[in-house]
């Protein structure tokens, strides 16, 4: 069950008791090394070998967006947090294969009495000013990412931080062995929010002018970094990017294939893909007539062909998931996954033993209620503005009426999409809607609490499983020995009950021209990874 909320007093009588307690070290968090990433090549255009792209002007540059401000924190431009992947550490990075790291921390521990997590700061990290990283700025980052930020908000819920000197005390709201996959914060230095390029520790700073970033001679393997200088131009609008890129102008950029942003990047590219957070899911209503029954939610399981939506109707830009739970994390439980595959007749069979069959022989399935028959009509809904989920959500909804379903997909714009959502009964009481489809980005430690916790952001259905809210907690809080058993109970619940039905989880594309860049191995959260190791071919 969840713990009552602790206040920032407690939180700090408690760090100061545990100063120096309990000894632990970053190399007991996962240290799986990083595979190399899979290129996709585009290396021939009508049947001919293309050679490496030529660099317009010898110079590398990337793409930003002055107009919406270069602060790592409080900017909303995508493309200035990429670049900001250059010029500020992140308290913790997440890799590609979800491992947990940190550059500027030499040691962090979670003390399960007090469920504080202790981080202790690098003493030599420097920082662009001349001074070095502190327990301060540290804290000062967490606090106003959370202050003036809703994306950060949002992948951090609610965290209380303090500390003193290299010593960092932070407590979320509930016991989350996992909180350092949330805690992928840009360090600021304290006092400077306000600032349009605060201070940072990160490879590069800003010039004066913000026109280019300039290598940090203080840097930890500065002398390995590929180029001094690194040159951006401004971005004005997607067709801009385009043509800049397209000429050679603009060296890298990212591309979220399954976007209605998606652009069209030809010529001679290199796609280096990137795993997300991103979940495609079917999401139900609690007060459906059919729908509120635990055992046709989690029959629907079976009746999702997940790797063709992944492969064909994504086109290849996402990976099948049954599980809440992206596959390349250790996390996963291929097992479980796998006896959620994609079976119209296994789904027919699971909804017949809770006697819902073809009542009348009229080709739908019907069930009973108090011995009297009735008509199965599930209302549907998806957002039109997304032409892949809406796809999606046509193959699912003809599935379902191949094996006697009968479904209405309702396809609604984006405002009448969340308003439906947000308004799951009418003024009469009646649901005004079934199923839906959906994404949405979930925070790299798996916490599905928002689904199922009541007046949880994500809840849509209303509802109220204890069981299942409680199977979360103790996985959240699950020791490295107890972990693997509390993840698959989790599971089996989630499946079970079937709140949610995971479909897939979206990539992402980080282009560059071929032959420009080797050694690049960028991950969701830091586009620029181990810069040091690249290697840039601009002659």
């Amino acid at each position: 069950m969840k713990n009552k909320r602790k206040t920032f007093l407690a939180l700090l009588l408690a760090a100061a008791v545990l100063t120096g307690a309990l000894a632990g070290c970053a190399g007991t968090q996962d240290e799986t090394q990083d595979e190399t990433q899979d290129i996709q090549v585009s290396d021939s255009i009508s049947g001919e070998k293309l050679t490496a792209g030529a660099a317009a002007d010898n110079v590398f540059s990337l793409a930003v967006d002055y107009s919406r401000g270069l602060n790592p924190i409080t900017t909303e431009s995508s493309l200035n947090m990429i670049v900001n992947g250059l010029v500020y550490d992140l308290l913790f990075e997440v890799d590609d294969n979800y491992n947990v790291t940190s550059r500027v921390l030499e040691d962090w521990y979670y003390v399960e009495e007090s469920n504080v997590w202790v981080l202790a700061v690098r003493p030599d990290i420097a920082m662009h000013d001349g001074s070095l990283l502190t327990a301060e700025d540290v804290v000062y980052s967490i606090s106003r990412a959370l202050q003036y930020s809703e994306y950060y908000r949002n992948r951090l819920g609610t965290v209380y931080s303090g500390g003193s000197g290299t010593t960092v005390y932070v407590q979320s709201e509930y016991p989350n062995t996992l909180l350092p996959y949330r805690l992928t914060v840009p360090l600021i230095k304290s006092g400077s929010i306000l600032e349009d390029m605060p201070v940072g520790s990160g490879p590069y700073m800003y010039s004066a002018s913000g026109e280019t970033l300039e290598k940090f001679t203080e840097y930890d393997g500065a002398e390995n970094l590929p180029v001094d200088t690194i040159y951006l131009r401004q971005y004005t609008d997607a067709e801009n990017l385009i043509s800049e890129y397209e000429s050679s102008y603009v060296d890298l950029t990212v591309n979220d294939p399954t976007s209605i942003y998606n652009m069209g990047y030809g010529g001679m590219n290199e796609k280096r893909v990137i795993t997300t957070t991103h979940m495609h899911y079917i999401g139900f209503n609690g007060y459906s007539t059919f729908l509120c029954y635990s055992q046709y939610r989690s029959a629907l399981n079976w009746i999702i062909d997940r790797n063709t939506i992944a492969d064909s109707v994504l086109g290849g830009a996402a990976t099948a998931s049954a599980l809440p739970i992206h596959p390349n994390s250790s996390l996963f439980s291929t097992e479980i996954n796998d006896s959620l595959a994609y079976s119209p007749s296994r789904c027919l069979t699971e909804m017949e033993k809770m006697g819902c069959r073809d009542l009348d022989a009229d080709g739908q399935l019907e069930f009973a209620i108090s011995g009297s028959k009735v008509e199965i009509e599930i209302d549907f809904i998806v957002c039109s503005d997304s032409t892949s989920k809406v796809v999606a959500a046509r193959q699912i909804a003809e599935d379902m009426e191949a094996i006697g379903l009968t479904v209405n997909l309702r396809e609604l714009s984006w405002n009448d999409f969340r308003n439906t959502l947000a308004n799951p009964r009418d003024d009469d009481g009646k649901p005004t809607f079934d199923m839906y489809y959906a994404e949405t980005a979930l925070t790299p430690d798996w916490d599905i609490i928002p689904f199922i916790e009541e007046d949880g952001a994500l809840n849509f259905g209303g509802w109220d499983m204890a069981d299942l809210e409680n199977a979360v907690y103790s996985y959240l809080a699950a020791d490295d020995e107890t972990r693997s058993e509390a993840t698959a109970v989790m599971l089996q619940q989630l499946s079970s009950s079937g709140v949610i039905l995971p479909v897939c989880f979206e990539k992402r594309e980080v282009i560059s021209h071929l032959g420009i860049i080797n050694g690049m191995t960028p991950n969701l959260y830091n586009i620029f990874h181990d810069f040091g190791a690249w290697e840039i071919h601009l002659e």
